[in-house]
């Protein structure tokens, strides 16, 4: 089986919890809008190559070697990996993630 783990920031209509509070979005919400159609209003601008460039370092270049398939959209990024390295791929590529401000969120 194949997870997907999304990658974005915060679009500055849901910058803050009070913000998401009052519409009530929650990280499925995201994940089943962007699931569906590709976006989700509160996915802001995100610059992934900074994102990228780290997963190269923790995982190296070569694509077929990684546990993982990375899938860049415009405003964030979609890791594509198997459930048999789950538990282990998605703590380390989340923290990666937070180190340049990206929420992640399994769909």
């Amino acid at each position: 089986m194949s997870r997907n783990l999304l990658l974005w920031k915060w679009s500055p209509d849901f910058d803050s919890p009070a913000k998401r509070k009052k519409v009530g979005v929650k990280f499925g919400d995201i994940t089943a809008e962007f699931a569906a159609s590709g976006h989700h209003p509160a996915i802001g601008d995100a610059d992934i190559s900074g994102f990228r460039a780290a997963l190269e370092a923790a995982f190296g270049a070569d694509k077929l070697a990684r546990p993982f398939v990375l899938e860049p959209h415009p405003n964030c990024a979609v890791v594509n990996y198997s459930e048999s390295v789950r538990f282990e791929l998605v703590p380390k590529i989340a923290d990666i993630g937070r180190k340049f401000g990206l929420n992640a969120s399994e769909f």
